[in-house]
């Protein structure tokens, strides 16, 4: 869960101090989590589902759907990539 909560952040540009603003989090609990010194809780699960519902479905069972919307970090990468080029 670690791996898949900072590959969000990461694909979303933010860092730690701003997922903090969004989610409400402390960002050293979010430091903790993705440093493996703390599991994630509902509670966390929940601030990342509310803020990007678009992960929901990856966050929590590996899956993509994405003619409903329901992405991975990789593919709201390639979008991205593709805008640029």
């Amino acid at each position: 869960m670690k791996e898949k909560i900072r590959a969000i952040r990461n694909a979303e540009g933010m860092n730690r101090t701003e997922l903090e603003a969004v989610t409400n989090i402390p960002a050293k609990t979010w430091a903790n989590i993705e440093n493996g010194q703390q599991k994630a809780n509902e509670d966390h699960l929940l601030a990342i589902t509310n803020t990007w519902p678009k992960y929901a479905l990856w966050l929590m069972t590996d899956q993509t759907a994405p003619e409903i919307g329901q992405i991975s970090p990789e593919i709201e990468n390639t979008r991205a990539k593709l805008k640029q080029a």
